[in-house]
């Protein structure tokens, strides 16, 4: 695993530990809500590390916005067409 998500982990549990298992949605993000720095120190891979688990960790509790917890792979509209899929080799 890596180590900027170990730290993302760390710091989320660090950070609603004091929350109740109750806590609403709303307290919880409240709770991670721009206190991410000792995790990720501005760097661009740990930001990403940041929000990912922060996502994962609100879905777990309920938050049903994000396409993480909704579990659904990321689509492209209808419009954009990618001729290496139609299987041909020369498109």
């Amino acid at each position: 695993m890596s180590y900027w998500r170990d730290r993302a982990r760390t710091r989320i549990a660090q950070l609603v530990a004091d929350l109740p298992e109750t806590a609403s949605l709303a307290d919880r993000r409240k709770a991670l809500r721009g206190k991410g720095w000792p995790a990720h120190q501005g760097t661009n891979w740990g930001r990403k590390m940041w929000g990912k688990e922060v996502r994962a960790h609100l879905a777990r509790h309920g938050d049903t916005l994000g396409r993480m917890a909704r579990n659904e792979p990321m689509l492209f509209p209808d419009h954009i067409h990618f001729p290496f899929r139609d299987g041909g080799a020369n498109g």
